[in-house]
C-alpha cells in the first residue's frame, strides 16, 4: 500500500480531530453515540477501517460531540445521580437519571457502578417503584442511553481534577475512570425498550469504541419472558441478566407487579432455565423486602424453591422509601433472618447496602413527581408467553 493510502486509512494523532470535524456537521447530533464503528463508516460510505482511529478517539473523549447539559446534580457520600434532559412532554422538562454509585472495599472505593436508565418513567406499574407513578413518558434512544456513560465518565474525570488526582487506572478496573460495571437499573424496564437497549449495548461493547466488556454489562428485568426470548436469539452468553423477584408466590406478585398475571412464576423459571448463558454465569435474583408483606421467612422458604434449580444470587433490598410511601422498611433482624433462611438452603444471598436514599437514587426511587402522566396509565395488557 502507498505511504499516501496508509496515512488516510491510519490517521495520525494530530489529524484525529480534524477528521472528526470534517466528516461530522459543525453542530453533530448525539445521535451519533447510537452507532458502531461499522454504523458510523457506513453512513459515510467509507469502510470501518477508514475511520476506526478516529471513531475510537471520537468515543473515547467525547470530542466532536455535543453532548447535553447537565440539569441536576446531587452527591451523598461518593453517590452521584446527574439528570439530562430528553425532551419534553406536555410542555414539561423530561429528563434522565442516572447515578455512578462507590463499590466499597476494605481499603475504601475501588470502583464505581454506573446505574443508567432506558426509559422515561415505566409502563410496568410495580406498586413499590417510584418510577411506576410516572407511567411511560419516553422510550429513551440508543444514543440517549450511551450518552449516560459518557457523561458518567466526564464527571468522575472532573473529580479528578477537582482532586488533583493522577490519571491512574484503580486496582480491579478496566477504565481510567474506575467505573467498572453498567447496570440497567435506572428508570425503565429494559425489555419493554428492546431495539434500543440492546442497540446501546452494542455500541457500548463496540471493541472500537467504548469497548466496555459485555460480562460487566448487566439488564435488570421485572421478568418478561418474550424479551428474555428476544435476548436469548441474540446469543450472547456473557451479558448478566438481573431479575426483579420480589414475591414469593403469583397471589402476591400479582399484586405488586401486574406484569406476573400474563408472565407466572412457573414460566419465568423455565424461561431462565433455558436460557443460554455462559457456564460461569449466573443470574441475579434481586428482592425487595417489605415489612410485613414478603419478609416472612416462609416468603423466604417459597424464594428458595423457586431459586433452587437456577444458577444464582439472591440479593436482598431492604425496601426504600417513595414519596409518601405506604409500605415500611423492614427491621435490620428481619432482613438477616431472611438471608439466614436462603443461606440455609445453599443459596448464595447478599444484602444490598443502602446508598443515595438521601438522594432519592437508590433501588427504587428513581423519578421526578413533577412530570408525571396527567392520564392513567394505559392498562398493562396480559403479555403472552413465548
Amino acid at each position: 500500500m502507498a505511504h499516501a493510502d496508509l496515512a488516510a486509512v491510519v490517521p495520525t494523532r494530530r489529524r484525529l480531530k480534524r477528521e472528526i470535524m470534517l466528516h461530522l456537521p459543525e453542530q453533530p447530533d448525539h445521535a451519533i453515540l447510537g452507532q458502531t464503528l461499522a454504523e458510523f463508516a457506513a453512513a459515510r460510505g467509507k469502510h470501518p477501517q477508514f475511520f476506526k482511529k478516529t471513531y475510537a478517539h471520537m468515543m473515547r473523549t467525547a470530542e466532536g460531540i455535543a453532548l447535553p447539559p447537565i440539569t441536576r446534580q446531587h452527591d451523598d457520600g461518593g453517590t452521584v445521580k446527574f439528570c439530562l434532559p430528553v425532551g419534553d412532554y406536555n410542555g414539561k422538562s423530561l429528563e434522565t437519571e442516572s447515578v455512578i454509585i462507590p463499590m466499597l472495599s476494605y481499603k475504601g472505593p475501588s470502583w464505581f457502578s454506573l446505574c443508567i436508565s432506558s426509559q422515561v418513567g415505566c409502563r410496568m406499574a410495580c406498586s413499590f417503584c417510584e418510577t411506576a407513578r410516572m407511567g411511560l413518558l419516553k422510550n429513551l434512544s440508543a444514543a440517549e442511553i450511551v450518552q449516560q456513560r459518557i457523561v458518567a465518565r466526564e464527571l468522575r474525570l472532573a473529580q479528578f481534577a477537582a482532586e488533583n488526582k493522577p490519571l491512574e487506572r484503580p486496582r480491579y478496573c478496566y477504565f481510567v475512570d474506575g467505573i467498572q460495571n453498567i447496570v440497567f437499573m435506572g428508570m425503565g424496564e429494559p425489555l419493554d425498550n428492546f431495539d434500543n437497549v440492546t442497540q446501546a449495548i452494542r455500541v457500548l461493547s463496540d471493541p472500537s469504541g467504548l469497548a466496555f466488556p459485555m460480562s460487566q454489562i448487566c439488564v435488570s428485568t421485572v421478568g418478561r419472558i418474550d424479551g428474555l426470548n428476544k435476548l436469548a436469539a441474540l446469543n450472547w452468553p456473557n451479558l448478566r441478566i438481573a431479575i426483579s423477584l420480589n414475591a414469593p408466590n403469583d397471589k402476591l406478585r400479582d399484586e405488586l407487579m401486574p406484569i406476573n398475571k400474563g408472565m407466572p412464576l412457573k414460566d419465568l423459571q423455565r424461561t431462565l432455565i433455558e436460557y443460554p448463558m455462559s457456564p460461569r454465569g449466573r443470574y441475579m435474583i434481586e428482592y425487595v423486602l417489605i415489612k410485613g408483606v414478603n419478609d416472612s421467612l416462609a416468603d423466604a422458604e417459597a424464594v428458595a424453591d423457586f431459586c433452587r434449580p437456577l444458577r444464582c444470587i439472591v440479593n436482598l433490598i431492604p425496601y426504600n422509601p417513595q414519596r409518601g410511601a405506604s409500605f415500611e422498611t423492614p427491621a435490620h433482624e428481619t432482613v438477616l433472618a431472611f438471608m439466614e433462611r436462603l443461606k440455609s438452603h445453599k443459596i448464595f444471598t447478599k444484602r444490598r447496602i443502602t446508598k443515595g436514599r438521601d438522594l432519592m437514587s437508590a433501588c427504587g426511587q428513581l423519578g421526578n413527581p413533577e412530570v408525571r402522566r396527567q392520564k392513567p396509565n394505559p392498562r398493562l395488557p396480559v403479555l403472552p408467553t413465548v
